[in-house]
């Protein structure tokens, strides 16, 4: 009797450990999903402040009545020109976007103070076109069916100096750097921009020719524009059409964009100038001109948007599908004050 109440004891001994042990494996892995959950919400929730470092969406966002009533965000003194391709006159045109697709991330831990995170959006939608033909009076709208792919890294440093946070897992971690973002329209398209200087009125410079290895450390490293100046900024754009719609007056073959905010929610566009052909790079050269209008003290984002003419000028989906490419990058508005 004694060997058998031994033998009982023995087994709920083990049962015990083992039982402890996936506790502490459950607890384990637990905490790093509680981490992760938090980093999700941080990188997929536009209601936080963070949102504004990651933002993937500033590339239009409309209904179709919209367009009938009036939707221009371009500045005053911009036009739409005349290009003999089978849509008359383009009034106004501009992307729907489904804002149901969820943002994907692939969260790793680089090392034990370190989460790096892909994240990549497929965003679907329509790019609409609104013509008048010269002819009639009335109104015809377009649309191409888009696919628009954008990527970005986001990196989270551990808060290993508030003790509350490092006692709960939801508040360990914090957004420290972000690249910046790289969107193309599926298929790939002909249309790629090669790289972007920014020149202040105040004498700050930036050039960029890579967007997901640029990497900006969250807040000192943002690009700082103040309140009320300035900003040129250049673009070098290639297009490898085989069939490019040219603009007889200018002799460019791609709109480029500038979208940018007006406050959080708010935001407005400005279509560059067409310079000409860099003689440096062969590249196409494009210039605008932004006055910082933001309020001060937080970030913003700012996008380059690459639109081959054949998309916003002809309505034949098949020859001339929706084919764009665009740069984004956060940046941080200073009070002159």
């Amino acid at each position: 009797m004694n060997k058998i109440i031994c033998t009982f004891m023995i087994v709920l001994l083990g049962l015990f450990i083992i039982s402890g042990c996936e506790k502490d494996t459950n607890s384990a892995l637990s905490d790093q999903q509680l981490e992760d959950n938090a980093i999700t919400e941080i990188l997929t929730n536009e209601n936080i402040e963070e949102s504004d470092y990651v933002m993937d969406w500033g590339i239009d966002d409309i209904d179709e009545s919209q367009m009938y009533n009036g939707f221009s965000t371009f500045s005053p003194g911009n036009y739409f020109p005349k290009i003999l391709t089978p849509i008359d006159s383009v009034v106004r045109f501009g992307r729907i976007l489904n804002r149901r697709i969820p943002r994907t991330l692939l969260i790793r831990r680089i090392s034990r103070d370190s989460i790096l995170v892909h994240m990549e959006r497929v965003w679907g939608g329509n790019f609409l076109i609104l013509e008048q033909p010269l002819t009639e009076d009335t109104l015809i709208l377009h649309r191409k069916p888009l696919v628009h792919t954008v990527k970005r890294t986001a990196i989270f440093t551990k808060k290993t100096e508030d003790e509350d946070a490092m006692r709960d897992p939801r508040r360990r971690w914090r957004l420290s750097a972000v690249s910046m973002d790289l969107g193309n329209s599926r298929p790939l398209p002909t249309v790629a921009i090669q790289q972007i200087d920014i020149t202040t009125s105040t004498g700050e410079s930036y050039s960029f020719t890579n967007p997901l290895r640029t990497i900006f450390s969250i807040p000192d490293n943002l690009p700082v524009v103040a309140q009320g100046e300035e900003v040129t900024v250049q673009v070098l754009v290639s297009n490898n059409a085989n069939n490019p719609v040219v603009n007889p007056e200018t002799g460019a073959t791609e709109t480029l964009l500038l979208h940018f905010g007006l406050n959080r929610i708010h935001r407005a566009r400005k279509q560059f100038e067409y310079i000409g052909v860099d003689p440096n790079t062969g590249y196409n050269l494009y210039k605008g001109v932004w006055t910082v209008h933001e309020p001060a003290f937080r970030a913003f984002h700012a996008v380059i948007d690459a639109i081959d003419n054949g998309t916003i000028y002809d309505e034949d989906e098949q020859i001339y599908p929706y084919n764009s490419m665009t740069w984004g990058f956060p940046y941080r508005v200073v009070s002159t004050k």
